[in-house]
């Protein structure tokens, strides 16, 4: 009599992750999987349902892998960044470069626009070459040269 049936996990910690399907005896799914809402019965309309969606989210990750495949290529392009600060008698720049200026920068040169949780930028305080890493997704990344140029005034000269 140890009857076992299917059913689905519902994942409640993190609404990304999909819903496992797993046998489990009778007694534990309807005495407490179902009742403390963590599980429902595994119908065919809802394995359907559930096939659906993965097929869906499968498709929106293909399409944003292409999309962030294309917008590498334009990044690709692009070798350096040139940035023009004020700077000081020892070369270091007034204030800080921070992701605001250098996304204002790449979205002048592709025309796209990026999270500033995408780049990742060193610490910049004084003029010179920096390397900046761009994350478009968890696989695709790329480097961008970013070059801090001091601005020329009246009395630098």
């Amino acid at each position: 009599m140890n009857k076992k049936i299917k059913v689905i996990l519902k994942d409640q910690k993190d609404k990304n992750q999909q819903d496992k399907i797993v046998s489990v005896t009778r007694g534990y799914a309807f005495n407490y999987l179902i009742p403390q809402n963590i599980a429902e019965i595994a119908t065919p309309g809802k394995l359907k349902h559930l096939n659906m969606l993965k097929q869906k989210q499968n498709q929106k990750i293909q399409i944003n892998q292409d999309k962030a495949k294309v917008t590498l290529k334009h990044f690709n392009t692009i070798h350096k960044i040139n940035i023009k600060k004020k700077h000081g008698s020892k070369m270091q720049i007034f204030g800080q470069i921070n992701e605001k200026e250098v996304l204002k920068k790449i979205f002048e040169h592709t025309g796209y626009k990026l999270n500033k949780k995408q780049i990742d930028i060193p610490n910049i305080k004084t003029v010179g070459k920096y390397q900046v890493k761009i994350q478009l997704l968890d696989s695709v990344e790329t480097n961008l040269s970013l070059n801090i140029i001091p601005e020329i005034t009246e009395h630098n000269i």
